[in-house]
């Protein structure tokens, strides 16, 4: 399990580093870069804009890479995500700027934005079916690895452009300094490719393609079979994928463009709550494993709503203390004990035969709203209306209807073909009532 949870970990947190590279850029860099610069605000709108269309083309990885990993195997789904992602985000790393050749450059952007967003779609799916598929027991304490990756990656993104925000000047970092982290994705991903070849397949997947239990259409039967669930995992990701991406992007821009804060305060706020999330992901697993899902889900949804309005006075006092122990509550406290149980939470939902596609099509499609579209929205909202109070109001929306989705769970019926094991991975930890 040490060798498995490691792989699927270590392949996680390189391409989510790709993958929220993308991130931090857009709010510190690319508005300058890849839009006109007339208007700020036009710039940064469109900078989350070309933001947006990774996490549109997300649902769709989610089915492609569904339909490989359910029909041909986890394993190589997952390294045909890890291979598209580096070579999409080294692409960036390659782009000509607006001032170099004009519209094209924003247009290619949204290309590579869009393949990242196809292996991203099918990265979580993947690594969390690899992990606990090969697991007998304690699977919310191992899924929440994944879920740590994560933040690793967000971890070495934000470093990356903090240090380099200290070695070098505005005028560096535009120039060209903000292209070598994403050039450094082709090394990482060449590491993480090697990692990922020496894991075996899960043994549930080796059991159902055997004894040819394999189906034919994945992507179709997880949304006939189980749309119940498909439709609560969209609303649960809906509200936690809001609160953070508003809180890792979003506040980014707002602290920096509209308070004046220092770049360097937001990104070691980031970063300090980020490592904290990913020390604390494996405790929130842990205990998932003991009191059951449900709860911690609702928990911290609700959480997310209550601190959604003090958060945002909080960045408000410009305070570097209290702007780093707000995003430490907010990401480890609160987002974390969310991510870190998804693993577990979601792929107890569905049998082996479509447990990869069903988990992908509800996870990633509320990613589009929630992780894509919400930075967008809330920069709309502050723009319309000069203020951030709808901001946080649309946190405790998208956290309330979270809550929905967990009140609609209902256990899988199992359709593994492990009998007994593979009963245990289905229900007993879901713990609905």
């Amino acid at each position: 399990m040490r060798r498995v949870v490691g792989a699927a970990s270590l392949g996680t947190a390189l391409e989510w580093y790709d993958f929220f590279l993308y991130g931090t850029a857009a709010a510190l860099v690319f508005p300058h870069l890849f839009f006109p610069k007339d208007d700020p605000t036009v710039g940064t709108l469109l900078s989350f804009g070309v933001y947006a269309t990774g996490f549109v083309a997300r649902p769709i990885g989610g089915v492609i890479s569904g339909h490989i990993g359910d029909r041909f195997g986890r394993r190589r789904a997952l390294l045909a995500t890890l291979l598209v992602m580096g070579l999409g985000t080294a692409g960036i790393g390659l782009l000509p700027t607006y001032g170099q050749i004009g519209v094209a450059a924003p247009v290619l952007l949204v290309v590579l934005r869009i393949i990242q967003g196809l292996a991203t779609g099918g990265e979580w799916g993947g690594a969390s079916l690899l992990t606990l598929e090969h697991a007998q027991n304690r699977r919310g304490f191992f899924g929440s690895f994944i879920s740590a990756a994560v933040y690793v990656g967000l971890i070495i993104g934000s470093l990356i452009f903090l240090v380099f925000d200290k070695l070098l000047t505005d005028s560096q970092l535009l120039s060209w300094g903000w292209r070598i982290p994403f050039l450094l994705s082709l090394l990482l991903v060449l590491v993480g490719l090697y990692i990922r070849r020496q894991v075996p397949e899960t043994p549930e997947f080796q059991e159902m393609q055997q004894q040819q239990r394999r189906s034919k259409a994945p992507v179709l039967e997880a949304l006939k079979e189980n749309p119940r669930n498909i439709l609560a995992i969209f609303l649960m990701r809906l509200g936690q994928n809001t609160s953070f991406y508003i809180i890792s992007v979003f506040c980014l821009s707002y602290a920096t463009v509209t308070l004046g804060v220092s770049k360097s305060v937001t990104l070691t706020a980031l970063m300090i709550g980020s490592v904290a999330a990913a020390i604390a992901a494996p405790a929130w697993g842990a205990l998932a494993d003991r009191i059951g899902y449900t709860k911690i889900m609702v928990g911290s949804l609700v959480a997310s709503a209550l601190l959604a309005f003090p958060m945002f006075m909080a960045l408000d006092t410009k305070s570097t203390t209290i702007i780093i122990l707000t995003l430490l509550v907010m990401i480890a406290g609160v987002n974390a004990a969310n991510d870190a149980i998804q693993p577990g939470y979601f792929t107890t939902m569905f049998g082996a035969k479509v447990r990869y596609s069903g988990t992908s099509i509800g996870r990633e499609g509320g990613s589009v709203i929630g992780g894509g579209l919400s930075p967008l929205i809330a920069a709309s909202l502050l723009a319309s209306t000069g203020h951030w109070y709808a901001v946080a109001g649309w946190i405790v929306l998208t956290s309330l209807l979270g809550v929905v989705g967990a009140r609609l769970v209902r256990p899988a019926a199992d359709n593994s073909p492990r009998g007994a094991d593979a009963g245990a991975f289905s229900s007993p930890a879901v713990k609905v009532r």
